[in-house]
């Protein structure tokens, strides 16, 4: 059902009914400050954070960009939709093994970074919307995947009949992290589709790149377009996410002077400039379908800002509503403000709290890799962890993360006490695969990927925000 207000008044309001999808409505508010909030610049002291103390989250970055761990970053905080800080640092483009000295300018506010695997939440919330829409008649994300492709069911794991969608978006679908031989197959969604189970679906947590590339096929499949012209009318557009795109060099070609760089490739023979970074994702968007049905991945791909996420992470925090800067028409009198729901209230909750139950692996977690693979998860989200989880050790414990494994952050805390979102997007590059395979106890480590995490400071920045709340105890 679709609902449309606007305010006759300061006293009364007229609603008119439509779908869901895209509806208006006046949202009731807390007693103090205005909800659901749109993001605006304030001074940190104006939603009673210390300057001094969130000074150290720069300085952090300025330490990692000083020592060479990174060239250059992007960091946003937000709290009360308010946004204390968004500041650029060191250079745009990040380290050239082909051209270690390569000049590159400065770091710009609006710079467009690889993802990676900040794509997943993406994923999820169009998973969400389609279901929530009501325009997808028969789906939702209690479909098997089989319903879908029944192809998926081939091979040597009968238990695939019982993988859900919903079982892909929670890292407990059974599927391996990756599928060997995607890239140079004769049909690579063939071989993505039929690789077998390493477990029984729902028995435990792995994190899944090719669950979340399957998720992304299913959606395509479903809406019968590639996931950039889905998510742009379910997600980008709606929210004024003008700097979001997958392919950004095809889709924002006049943005290129804000791609960040992040690598070269020895595969493409180039450096990496808003091209995705993953090998596996690059091959399957440059040789799976054409034109407007090139197939995308729903793991890895989007590039975007820390404005635009920012957008996406308010609306999170406001429980599913987006407001366009309207903090002017919301009557304090009334306790209304108005805002375009863009989902209920009730799927966002289950999206960011856990979904894994009792799969997970018992925290804390000893590594970030381990944190990453095996504890607990939402639909797309890594949970609060007190033990090596790259939100630090002073949020709360209903916050959430998601890393791009290229060098990018988020962490979200919904706490009404918190209220807090911090973006952190840097050039740093996907870490290397050297040490990456199991450990004794058939475990998997990656200490790649815990050494990116600690170069880029997260913990630091994490901490050093958090620090500088000055009416939490």
């Amino acid at each position: 059902m679709r609902t449309t207000s606007f305010l006759v008044s300061s006293v009364a309001v007229l609603a008119c009914l439509g779908a869901p999808d895209v509806a208006h409505a006046f949202v009731s508010q807390p007693s103090s400050g205005v909800w659901p909030r749109s993001l605006e610049r304030a001074a940190p002291e104006s939603v009673n954070m210390s300057s001094a103390a969130l000074r150290g989250a720069t300085l952090a970055l300025e330490g990692a960009i000083a020592d060479g761990d990174i060239k250059g970053a992007v960091l946003l905080v937000a709290r009360h939709g308010r946004v204390v800080l968004h500041e650029a640092l060191g250079e745009r483009d990040g380290y050239n093994e082909s051209w270690p000295e390569m000049p590159s300018p400065p770091m710009p506010r609006d710079g467009i970074f690889d993802l990676e695997s900040m794509t997943k939440p993406f994923t999820v919330f169009l998973a969400l919307r389609m279901q929530e829409s009501g325009r997808f008649p028969g789906f939702t994300i209690d479909e098997p995947v089989v319903s879908y492709f029944p192809e998926f069911a081939d091979g040597s794991s009968p238990e695939k009949r019982l993988v859900t969608l919903r079982d892909l978006m929670r890292n407990a679908s059974g599927e391996d992290i990756d599928a060997g031989g995607i890239v140079g197959s004769s049909d690579r969604w063939h071989t993505m589709l039929t690789a077998p189970l390493l477990y029984t679906p729902a028995q435990r947590v792995l994190y899944s790149d090719l669950g979340f590339r399957i998720l992304g096929h299913v959606l395509e499949k479903v809406g019968g377009r590639s996931l950039q012209s889905l998510m742009k009318e379910h997600i980008f557009d709606p929210l004024d996410m003008s700097s979001t795109s997958y392919q950004p060099r095809v889709h924002m070609p006049a943005k290129c002077d804000r791609f960040v760089g992040t690598a070269w490739s020895g595969a493409r023979g180039r450096y990496l400039r808003g091209e995705v970074q993953d090998e596996t994702d690059y091959d399957i968007e440059q040789n799976t379908g054409t034109g407007e049905h090139n197939h995308l991945t729903g793991c890895d791909g989007l590039f975007s800002t820390a404005g635009d996420l920012a957008k996406f992470g308010q609306m999170l925090l406001n429980r599913g509503v987006h407001v366009r800067g309207l903090d002017l028409l919301c009557n304090p009198v009334l306790s209304l403000c108005p805002g375009e729901r863009l989902m209920s209230r009730s799927l966002v909750a289950r999206m960011t709290t856990v979904q894994t139950g009792n799969l997970a692996l018992p925290t804390p977690a000893a590594t970030f890799a381990q944190n990453l693979f095996y504890s607990g998860k939402g639909y797309g989200w890594e949970m609060y962890d007190p033990g090596a989880w790259p939100g630090g050790d002073h949020t709360s414990t209903v916050a959430y993360s998601k890393t791009g494994a290229a060098g990018t952050l988020m962490v979200m805390d919904p706490d009404p006490s918190r209220d807090l979102m911090i973006v952190l997007l840097t050039n740093h590059g996907l870490p290397r695969y050297d040490h990456l395979g199991l450990d004794e106890n058939q475990m998997w480590y990656w200490d790649d990927f815990d050494a990116m995490i600690e170069a880029i400071r997260a913990e630091e920045v994490s901490d050093a925000v958090n620090l500088s709340l000055m009416d939490v105890p």
